[in-house]
């Protein structure tokens, strides 16, 4: 009997190792079409693994978000929410001052303008993989903070002369509101495996970034 568990939790073990070094090789297409130009911002999206054999279809329909995932056609919702719920925070219940003082000191301390500055050093290595058939971006950013869409925008500009694949991205910032309005297409092919060296990247650049914050300086 523990001949034969051990054999199946192998055989188990063997078939999720080979799920996840496929989902890896093999190409991943993705679809996604957004109008965000007015107030009932709508969206869809599909992602397809194995050649279309599994696809996670997202949809904005009524202001309500709808996950569905399709398994050979067989279509199966997961996940339905309305967008307006998804900014709200669930009431947490009251804590000691000294356990605040923890969970404060456990949170990233990383700002809007931190994050801006990781983006435009990884950005260029996250993009480079993806094979784009279609790339249509109109776009109109804005932060809380004017600084941070400054910022965002002058990241933008690097970009958009560096990297040909940026030729067709127009993005402009919008510093009255808070928000992503505009209109975008993308549709294009990525390789997972490609990003196993740009995630070490990321991760370190993450932690270079805390060790600059913790010492009170800068790194532009």
């Amino acid at each position: 009997m523990f001949i034969f568990i051990l054999k199946l939790l192998l055989i188990l073990f063997c078939a999720l190792l080979g799920a996840v070094v496929l989902t890896i090789l093999i190409p991943i297409r993705f679809r996604f079409n957004g109008d965000l130009s007015d107030d009932e911002k709508r969206f869809s999206g599909v992602v397809s693994l194995y050649f279309g054999a599994i696809q996670l279809f997202l949809k904005s329909e009524r202001e309500t978000l709808h996950l569905i995932l399709a398994f050979i056609g067989i279509r199966i919702p997961v996940y339905t929410k309305l967008l307006k719920e998804m900014g709200q925070k669930s009431p947490e219940p009251p804590v000691k001052k000294s356990e605040k003082k923890i969970k404060k000191s456990s949170k990233s301390k990383l700002n809007v303008i931190d994050w801006i500055t990781i983006v435009r050093k990884v950005f260029p290595r996250l993009i480079r993989p993806i094979q784009f058939k279609t790339l249509s971006v109109d776009l109109a950013v804005g932060f809380s903070n004017p600084v941070a869409t400054g910022l965002f925008i002058s990241t933008y500009y690097i970009f958009k002369y560096t990297i040909k694949k940026m030729e067709t991205v127009a993005l402009r910032g919008d510093f009255k509101r808070t928000g992503v309005f505009g209109e975008i297409t993308i549709d294009g092919i990525i390789y997972l495996v490609q990003y196993v060296a740009v995630l070490i990247f990321v991760y370190k650049q993450y932690r270079q970034r805390l060790r600059i914050k913790k010492k009170g300086g800068y790194d532009g």
